[in-house]
């Protein structure tokens, strides 16, 4: 089996998965997401057909268009909620994730990391856009940024001593965490350390979701009759809580093959990084691996109780127009990847 029709089974299962759960918990959203697909399908074969050593060597343009645009929600973007996170019908954070792992994975092959001097470099450039976007304040997005761009840095083949000072940094930093968040994001952590301390409260999203997964047993309790999410119980049930959502309707076996499709992606895409010689290629096979990855772990994570409650999308599968498109755009270049080694196969 090719790399391109693994790929394609495993994200028509979770897209498929996706699009039912948004039908049972939330149906008059079901024909807009699946408008929003359509719209989706359509940018995964553009960035599948782009010449993409053209589109590298456009990506500092492409860094350049993602400050502005994040700067232009701060001042004009509409407000919802106590955040300004929309340009228009686009969620400007989410839209620039495709395009800021364009440009890292083409400064990491041009600048290689062997200094501290280009490492610094190459953090504030990092730093930049991750600020913008927790300004918003979308927390849990701007760590998705922060930490794929580490994480295409710690592959790019950073050297020891960098290594060293990086993790030292980080140590350092860690305790000044608190003072570069906002109150209710404390309270988050708070919630986190000490779930059962206020369950009508700040605990209750958290308590919510773990009780509609561990209601759902081995089976689940069936298509629309989830009672956590019909019951409106369950908040965010269509988008930061749909994994809630599905576990309680579809069971452990449901989870079970759900959490298949997503490893069988993420253990393709990693055959694919190694069998990738030139180093831009195999940089954005990682950051793309890392965006999936990081946004699979941190949003279930949540939903389990295991990290603290963040507003971050399910890739593929929670209900939003801009972080499907984000999302397909990704797969899209990954597709475009993989033309470059036709014949391997898995």
């Amino acid at each position: 089996m090719s790399k391109k029709t693994s790929i394609a089974i495993s994200t028509i299962l979770v897209l498929t998965l996706g699009l039912t759960t948004i039908w049972s918990t939330t149906p008059k959203l079901f024909l807009t997401q699946v408008l929003i697909l359509v719209l989706s399908f359509l940018v995964l074969l553009i960035f599948a057909k782009l010449d993409l050593k053209v589109l590298l060597s456009l990506s500092p343009i492409l860094y350049v268009f993602s400050i502005v645009l994040l700067i232009a929600t701060l001042f004009f973007g509409s407000s919802s909620r106590g955040a300004t996170r929309w340009l228009g019908p686009i969620q400007t954070s989410e839209m620039v994730k495709p395009l800021l792992v364009l440009f890292y994975a083409y400064f990491l092959t041009h600048r290689s990391i062997k200094t501290l001097k280009d490492f610094i470099f190459f953090i504030i450039l990092a730093t930049i856009p991750a600020i913008l976007v927790k300004s918003q304040p979308d927390l849990g997005t701007a760590i998705v940024l922060i930490l794929t761009a580490v994480l295409m840095a710690a592959f790019s083949g950073m050297s020891s001593k960098v290594i060293v000072f990086a993790l030292v940094s980080l140590t350092l930093v860690i305790p000044l965490a608190p003072k570069l968040l906002k109150p209710y994001q404390i309270d988050r952590i708070r919630t986190f350390i000490r779930p059962h301390e206020d369950l009508q409260g700040r605990g209750y999203n958290a308590a919510q979701a773990v009780i509609a997964i561990g209601s759902g047993g081995l089976i689940g309790k069936g298509v629309r009759l989830g009672t956590q999410s019909h019951l409106n119980f369950l908040p965010e049930r269509h988008t930061d809580f749909i994994f809630a959502s599905f576990a309680e309707e579809f069971g452990l076996v449901g989870v079970g093959i759900l959490l298949t499709s997503y490893f069988y992606l993420i253990f393709v895409l990693l055959g694919a990084t190694q069998a990738q010689k030139e180093k831009p290629y195999r940089l954005l096979f990682v950051g793309i691996i890392a965006v999936f990855l990081i946004q699979i772990i941190v949003n279930i994570g949540m939903n389990l109780g295991l990290l603290p409650v963040t507003g971050i999308t399910l890739p593929l599968f929670s209900y939003g127009g801009s972080s499907l498109l984000s999302f397909m755009a990704l797969l899209g270049i990954t597709v475009n990847l993989l033309e470059l080694n036709p014949k391997f196969k898995i």
